[in-house]
Formats: C-alpha cells, structure tokens, sequence
C-alpha cells in the first residue's frame, strides 16, 4: 500500500511536468488584439494565402463610421466619391428659389411666375420600348419616340416689359429634380421643346412688350420621376464682348392638368366640327380645311402594338404645293401623327385641275386613350399657320368599307 507521503510526491511530480510540457508549445511571440491586425481591409485566408470559404473581407458604410469585420475587426469606412457639381458652383449673377406661382421681376424688367406641371397622358407612359420608338409622333415631338425620354408641360405665365432692353442675351427654361442641380448642359432633355404648334393648349408663347401671356410649356423629359424644380435662366450680357451674365430663377411645382379647352378661345381659337377654316398667311395662304368627326375604326388591326385604330373624316383644298401637316391631340395632347397619310394626302382627286381631297386620315392611339382634337399646320408659325378643331361629342359611325 502507497503511503500517503509517496502519493503527494508523485502529485507534485505530474505537476511540473505539465506545466513544462505547456511552456514549451507556446508562442514565444506576445499576442495581438483583433483590433490592431496588421492590414485590416485584408479578407482572411487559409494557410495557402486563398481566402476562406465564406468569407467576405472588409465591410464599408455609407459616412465614415467604421462597422466590424467578420472576426470582429475594426474596418474603417471607405471614403465616399464627391458629387458633381450644383448650382452653388455656377458663377450666376442672381438666384432666386421661389413657390409655385409665385412672381418674380427678372433681370430685363418681365413679370414671370411658374405655376406647375403635367406630365403626358398614362396611356403614353404604359408603351412599350419597341412600341414608342416605331409610333407615329407628330413631327415637332419625335424626340419622344427615345423610350427613356417623356414629354412635360410647364404652366407658365409672363408679362412682358414695356421697355427697351439694351444689350443681348437669351432666355429658357429647364426642369430639374432639386433645387442644387448645377446648369443643364444637355443640348434637348431636361429643356424646353420648340415645338411649331401648342402641344398642350393654352400654348405658351413669350409676349410682345407691355402683354401678358400665359400657357403650357412642353419640356422633354427622361426620367420616371415627376421634376420637382421648374428653371428660368436669363442670360444677359451689355455688350457683344462682354461677359455674359447668367440670372437663375427657380420654382417648386405643383401638379396641374391639362383639360379641354373651351370653342372661341381668344387666346388659340378651337374650331368647330363641320366648320370650313381658310389660312389667310403663311405657306398655307388660301388653303382650306373642314373636319367631320372621328370613329372607331373596330375590326381594324393596328401595325402598331399597343395601340387601337381610329380615323378622322375631313376635306380640304391646296392652294400651294405644300400640303398641311395633319395630326390628332390625344387626352388633351397633340402629339400623334397619321399611320399611313399616303390614301389620302398623296391620292390624286377625280378632277386633275382640283387640288381638294376627302376621305379618312387613320391614326393609331394607345388602349385607355380618347380622341380630343384634329390639327392642321404650316410646320412654321404656330399662330398664322395652325388650325385646331375639338373633337368632343364628334363621334361617327365607322367607315363602310
């Protein structure tokens, strides 16, 4: 039998030969905290220098709060790219942010205030990519036919100075999605359209001196989201080798709606159907149109997808050997041009020595869509050489074939 003297000198024994044994497999180097490893933005590896199953390195944030690695660590974020340029870059003269309608005198001595915004009928909005670029839009809006791109309208009011403005400069508008965006620099989106005739009536026009005029602006746009800014930039200079001057004035928008104008608008008279017009000016000089009514043309396929066929029954007489441009205003717009204008426009009458032609001018519009107005224009001045007749309440049976 083991005495107990013999088993606390064998305890003692087993002991210091651990404790030996546990000295002498350690690292003789001091350990390190996670938080000060040598290259923390280095994802882990394996013993062959290839990153770990499951690992994802280093994690940055938005801001310069560092967050914690996978094993703990401490990752600093990484810097965040500076933003272009806004407006407070710009070298302006002036800039002033204002509300939705309220008015401002520019820099020339002009009353302006922007009240709103519309943006085009849905139907438009719901074509497809291959749908809006084989549609038919009216020549002056064909820009539209680039799928990102969409058309707006500003409702804008001015009153012009009574004055004589020396020096030169120009005026135009834009549309923006905040008040800090620097200046446009796109040659067409984002600016005002120079359309030919009023895409949206009211049309807006700058008035003569000492008149005031208020009306829809279309802008062409490429975004899905609404412009929350509406800009006027007047740039001015006192001189032809002077510095040019640049004036900003800025509005918040509100939605506004374009809807039916009402017959004898004193601004941009509405013809009625059945009612004979003669273009007194312009190339169209002594040209005569009559406008019937529109119809469903139902059994129709149209080429266009998307889109359902309708057709316009007029007449008119050619004095010149420039024939009309025709188009149709949908939802309050007048956008769309004819499918095919070759039946009619390029027939020749029974009679050789007439220049009148008659029939039915088709068109193809958007499902959800309705018919409001038929346009005639010159394609160059959009007061002596436009024509417009409401289409409301102007239904026709269809065409016999």
């Amino acid at each position: 039998m083991v005495s107990k003297k013999t088993q606390i000198l064998r305890g003692l024994l087993g002991f210091a030969l651990a404790t030996v044994l546990t000295v002498g497999c350690s690292s003789s180097e001091p350990a390190q905290s996670p938080a000060t490893t040598p290259d923390s933005t280095q994802a882990a590896s394996n013993d062959n220098g290839e990153p770990e199953s499951g690992s994802t390195g280093s994690e940055t944030v938005d801001g310069d709060t560092p967050i914690q690695g996978d094993e703990g660590d401490v990752v600093e974020a990484t810097p965040q790219p500076l933003i272009g340029p806004t407006l407070s870059d710009e070298n302006l003269a002036s800039m002033q942010d204002l509300r939705a309608g309220e008015q401002v005198e520019d820099a020339h001595g002009n009353l302006i205030a922007i009240y709103g915004i519309a943006v085009w009928p849905e139907p438009f909005a719901m074509l497809s990519d291959t749908t809006r670029t084989d549609f038919p839009f009216f020549s002056d809006v064909q820009m539209v036919a680039d799928p990102p791109s969409q058309l707006v309208v500003l409702d804008v009011g001015m009153c012009a100075a009574g004055i004589d403005v020396s020096g030169f400069g120009t005026a135009e508008f834009f549309v923006h999605e905040s008040f800090t965006e620097a200046l446009s620099t796109d040659p067409m989106v984002g600016r005002e359209v120079l359309a030919r005739h009023p895409i949206a009536r009211p049309g807006f026009g700058f008035p003569s001196a000492a008149e005031c005029e208020r009306g829809f602006l279309p802008v062409l746009w490429n975004s899905d989201r609404t412009p929350a800014v509406a800009r006027y930039v007047l740039a001015t200079r006192a001189s032809v080798g002077a510095e040019v001057e640049q004036h900003v004035y800025q509005w918040d928008l509100d939605s506004v709606v374009v809807e039916e104008s009402d017959e004898g608008d004193e601004i941009e008279p509405q013809f009625a159907i059945g009612q004979t017009v003669t273009f007194n000016q312009g190339v169209l000089q002594d040209t005569t149109v009559v406008v019937d009514g529109w119809a469903e043309l139902i059994g129709t396929e149209s080429p266009i997808d998307g889109t359902r066929m309708v057709a316009v029954s007029l007449d008119y007489c050619s004095s010149s050997t420039r024939p009309p441009e025709l188009g149709l205003g949908v939802d309050n717009w007048n956008i769309v041009a004819p499918i095919d204008d070759a039946g009619l426009l390029a027939s020749e009458p029974e009679d050789p020595a007439s220049t009148c032609f008659g029939g039915w001018l088709e068109f193809a519009i958007p499902f959800g869509s309705v018919p409001t107005a038929f346009f005639a224009s010159d394609g160059v001045d959009k007061t002596v050489g436009y024509a417009e007749w409401s289409l409301l309440d102007a239904a026709l049976p269809a065409p016999q074939s």
